[in-house]
C-alpha cells in the first residue's frame, strides 16, 4: 500500500501524461489518456498515449509509462495511476477508464518479473480516485500461467 502523498503525486503525474499525450489532432480536446508508475525506488514516471494512424502502432499510456521507467533502468512497479481528460470520460459515459486487456497483460508481465502485486489507481479528470485495486484481482486467467 502506498502513502497518501505518493498516491497524490502519482495521480498528478498521470494528469501530466494526459497533457502530453500525442493525439490525432494535437488538440487538448482530443481523447487523451495518461498514466504514471511508481517504482520500488520511489520514482514516478508518466506518459500519455502516442497516436499512430495505423492504430496498431499506437502506444497506450500504460505502455508508455512502463517504457519511460525502463529507460531509467527501473522495472519494479509498485503502483500505477490511470486517468483521462474530460473528452475521454464523456466518451465513456463518465464511467471509469480502466487499462485495456493488452495493457493488463503487459502490467502482468511486469508483475511476473518483479513479483510485486502493483496497486492500480483509477482517477477521473478531476484527479479524484474512482477505483483502486491490486493487479492480481483483475488477472484471473493470465498468459502465461
Amino acid at each position: 500500500m502506498i502513502s497518501a502523498e505518493q498516491q497524490s503525486k502519482l495521480i498528478e503525474a498521470a494528469q501530466h501524461g494526459v497533457q502530453n499525450a500525442y493525439t490525432k489532432m494535437s488538440s487538448q480536446d482530443d481523447f487523451r489518456i495518461g498514466c504514471a508508475v511508481l517504482t520500488s525506488e520511489g520514482n514516478i514516471y508518466s506518459s500519455g498515449q502516442y497516436f499512430s494512424y495505423t492504430q496498431s502502432l499506437t502506444l497506450h499510456a500504460e505502455q508508455g509509462a512502463l517504457v519511460v521507467a525502463a529507460s531509467h533502468g527501473e522495472y519494479d512497479i509498485v503502483a500505477i495511476a490511470v486517468t483521462g481528460n474530460t473528452t475521454a470520460f464523456e466518451s465513456s459515459d463518465s464511467k471509469p477508464i480502466y487499462p485495456c486487456h493488452m495493457c493488463k497483460q503487459i502490467l502482468y508481465e511486469s508483475n511476473l518479473r518483479s513479483k510485486l502485486d502493483m496497486e492500480v489507481i483509477i482517477a477521473n479528470d478531476k484527479s479524484e480516485i474512482v477505483d483502486k485495486f491490486n493487479l492480481s484481482s483483475v488477472i484471473s486467467k493470465p498468459w502465461p500461467l
